[in-house]
């Protein structure tokens, strides 16, 4: 007894692609947050091991910042590392930073050898150690990704792994910074 046909089978699989391909997309589109949120003022450590605050305000070269959180013991951390390096090199004329912020444990030096080592040696990197600020700022997994305006608003929030080179991605965050 059949259930499909060739026919049935075809829009079938046509339907499934479509689907797939349609979520596909949607990972690549960062949203603008509907919350109205400040990004926390809390001390985490710079790349040469002291205390470190993270500051917005209107008086900033910067347009902007992406900032990632991410741990070394991270599979798609490490995957999408090179991205975020070329979205560094990228987003330089733009006057928007690209910041790691690390939630490991492990030594400073030795984080800054596997970026290195992984693809990210142009990143500005800080260490959360402690993980205060990722806990005041509500993540839940990492990567995550939180893009943040000169005056320290968080516009966008982007939990998972993205290819943060393409060019799509790239001209939404320069729109969600306009």
């Amino acid at each position: 007894m059949k259930i499909f046909g060739i026919r049935q089978k075809k829009i079938f699989i046509f339907i499934f692609i479509l689907i797939i391909s349609g979520n596909a997309l949607a990972n690549d589109v960062l949203k603008k947050t509907d919350l109205n949120s400040k990004f926390p003022i809390i001390k985490i450590i710079n790349n040469q091991g002291n205390p470190f605050t993270l500051k917005f305000d209107n008086f900033s070269k910067n347009n902007g910042y992406v900032i990632n959180f991410w741990a070394t013991w991270c599979v798609p951390c490490k995957k999408e590392l090179p991205d975020l390096n070329l979205l560094h090199l990228k987003l330089i004329e733009h006057k928007i930073d690209v910041i790691t912020v690390s939630i490991d444990n492990k030594r400073i030096e030795e984080q800054l050898v596997f970026l290195s080592d992984n693809g990210a040696s142009d990143l500005v990197s800080v260490f959360d150690k402690k993980m205060a600020l990722y806990k005041a700022l509500n993540l839940r997994g990492i990567p995550t990704t939180l893009l943040v305006d000169r005056n320290g608003y968080i516009v966008s929030k982007h939990e998972g792994i993205l290819e943060w080179g393409k060019p799509r991605v790239i001209s939404n965050i320069l729109n969600l910074f306009n």
